[in-house]
């Protein structure tokens, strides 16, 4: 099982990038948002999911390797692909549109639109990766998306942050925010409660 790569960019393309480790090339499929983040040269270190498949007629196996720069991203596609009916190709979908974090405070709080923006989900497969991923998700800590939280961050500034990736007002999520602190203040929720209870009051 190969879990990351370690190496020299050679050539970064439309959906995937060759990394060069001690002198093999590895073609790994990656989202367009990891692609974006990527330098055109120098060393790169990326979290890969390994994928085989293989023919039932011919009996031919096809080996893919999935490139994320963070863990949380390759956790994330990791559970969309196991819900039935999302393939790689539209779980590479779906990571590529939308940051690790959106996606998961999405499925939290159901928001099918997000997911049925996606080529390839329709209402019926946003509802199962909804109703699939939910209870797993839930209590997860939010994905960072790489960014490294400092100890000053607060419940508040994480789901602020959160609210707006989300497209909400930052002046209307702060006030909806606040109300919902007061309320709880005797018995403050998690970070994932907080988006639901805000998201309510907006």
């Amino acid at each position: 099982m190969i879990d990351s790569l370690n190496g020299e960019v050679l050539d970064v393309a439309q959906d995937h990038v060759t990394v060069d480790c001690h002198g093999v090339g590895y073609l790994v499929h990656a989202p367009a948002s990891t692609l974006a983040q990527l330098p055109r040269q120098g060393r790169v270190r990326l979290h890969v999911h390994y994928a085989v498949t293989v023919d039932v007629r011919s009996g031919s196996s096809d080996h893919r390797l999935f490139g994320f720069l963070h863990r949380d991203d390759r956790q994330l596609f990791r559970r969309l692909i196991e819900v039935q009916g999302v393939s790689a190709t539209i779980g590479m979908g779906i990571m590529g549109v939308r940051t690790a974090q959106e996606i998961h405070t999405a499925i939290l709080t159901g928001d099918e639109s997000m997911l049925k923006g996606v080529k390839g989900i329709g209402p019926k497969l946003a509802q199962r990766i909804i109703a699939d991923l939910q209870g797993k998700l839930s209590g997860v800590p939010l994905p960072s998306g790489g960014v490294v939280m400092s100890p000053g961050n607060t419940l508040k500034t994480e789901a602020l942050s959160a609210l707006i990736s989300l497209g909400v007002d930052r002046m209307k999520a702060e006030r909806a925010l606040n109300t919902v602190l007061q309320d709880r203040s005797s018995e403050p929720p998690s970070v994932e409660e907080l988006i639901k209870l805000t998201l309510k009051n907006l």
